[in-house]
């Protein structure tokens, strides 16, 4: 059956170009509806003809969320999921709107962004129905409209999907070396709000009310929670405040980045900048704290080290490399992993420079990852079914 796959995929891979070339030139912000849902357009009319049943759900001011399932599936039953997102962080007017092969790379926005991850993802479901998997193999695709602006519409739909998995597939860009996603670090953000007295520069004794000398002090307190020995993060990275230098600034904000690798970590992060802002050195200040994008960590469990080394075991097969990583952003493997489903991430072809105009994918990796994904299909649901 391998022989089949592979021998069905080195044929296709003009194919699998084309398509990227397509859904590449296809501009799709986030917010651009239209845009995303043209890209999901593109997609049903490529899995046409692999009998897989198109549900929508339908928003009105994001994209559509899709979902793909082989005959095989049954509602009641476990499923294997593949997850993608169909929208980009370029805008919709970005002058970064081409797309360009050379010899050994392919530039272009999502490039790796991940369009080339849906690519790997269909040519993967594509090479199974070729050899009748379809109807043995129960599978769900799962294209969703919103990833790079925290998945706030279809994040409900994903942890969903996954407690009806057996387990899960993420298919975001895969690392330089061959790099496989079995954890990645957990987010939050936060936004803090100080109040304080306005008043004239010329008149403000030693007792102002200033807000932003209550954020100043309440900056320096929360990148001290940085400990590099448990990786939590945190990060200030934008303030804002008063109207100009002869006055005392009534108002001031930091907009806050928090990342961990453990539950645990999470709560605590949370609770000690809690605590930081809810203590005013500066008499006559207040504040308000705003927790907003977070998202739990997914944990190098023992499941995802279980899966990974299925991928690992077809890697090998295929003599193309694979190795373990433990990734510092977030993507909605993540939520996956809130319903402890086994889930493995960075499935997609290899490149680097993404969120850029440098943007590139490896050219061969785009075949060498769809061939890994379609091998780690059969043998994962041997694996997971039993």
């Amino acid at each position: 059956m391998r022989d089949s796959l592979i021998k069905y995929l080195a044929g296709h891979e003009k194919d699998e170009l084309a398509l990227l070339q397509k859904l590449v030139l296809q501009q799709s912000s986030s917010f651009f509806k239209e845009g995303v849902d043209a890209v999901g357009e593109i997609i049903t009319a490529s899995l046409s003809g692999c009998k897989m049943q198109r549900e929508v759900v339908v928003e009105q001011e994001l994209g559509n969320h899709l979902l793909f399932r082989s005959p095989a599936y049954r509602s009641d039953q476990p499923s294997l999921l593949l997850i993608g997102h169909m929208d980009t962080v370029f805008p919709a007017d970005t002058p970064f709107n081409w797309y360009k092969e050379e010899s050994d790379k392919v530039f272009g926005p999502g490039v790796i962004d991940m369009k080339g991850g849906l690519v790997t993802a269909i040519f993967a479901i594509k090479a199974l129905e070729s050899c009748g998997l379809l109807e043995k193999i129960p599978l769900t695709l799962l294209c969703n409209a919103d990833e790079e602006i925290g998945s706030p519409a279809s994040s409900e739909l994903i942890r969903l999907e996954a407690k009806k998995s057996a387990f899960a597939l993420g298919f975001e860009c895969g690392g330089l070396h061959g790099e496989v996603v079995t954890g990645r670090k957990g987010k939050a953000g936060y936004i803090l709000e100080v109040s304080g007295k306005a008043g004239h520069a010329a008149f403000a004794g030693s007792d102002k009310a200033s807000a932003i000398l209550e954020l100043a002090g309440k900056v320096i307190a929360l990148e001290q929670l940085n400990d590099p020995i448990k990786k939590i993060v945190v990060n200030v990275g934008l303030i804002k405040g008063g109207i100009g230098p002869n006055t005392v600034a009534d108002f001031a904000t930091a907009e806050i980045d928090t990342r961990y690798l453990q539950l645990e970590d999470a709560r605590s992060t949370d609770e000690r900048i809690a605590l930081i802002a809810s203590q005013c050195s500066v008499p006559g200040t207040h504040t308000k704290l705003r927790r907003e994008g977070a998202r739990l960590p997914m944990e190098q469990t023992q499941r995802n080290k279980e899966l990974f080394q299925v991928i690992n075991q077809e890697a090998e097969k295929l003599e193309i490399p694979c190795v373990e990583e433990l990734r510092g952003g977030v993507s909605d493997a993540n939520t996956i992993s809130e319903v402890a489903v086994p889930v493995v991430d960075g499935m997609g072809p290899i490149g680097d420079c993404d969120h850029s105009d440098r943007e590139y994918m490896i050219k061969e990796s785009l075949l060498a990852r769809t061939t890994l994904a379609a091998c780690t299909l059969v043998s994962g649901w041997d694996h997971f079914s039993g």
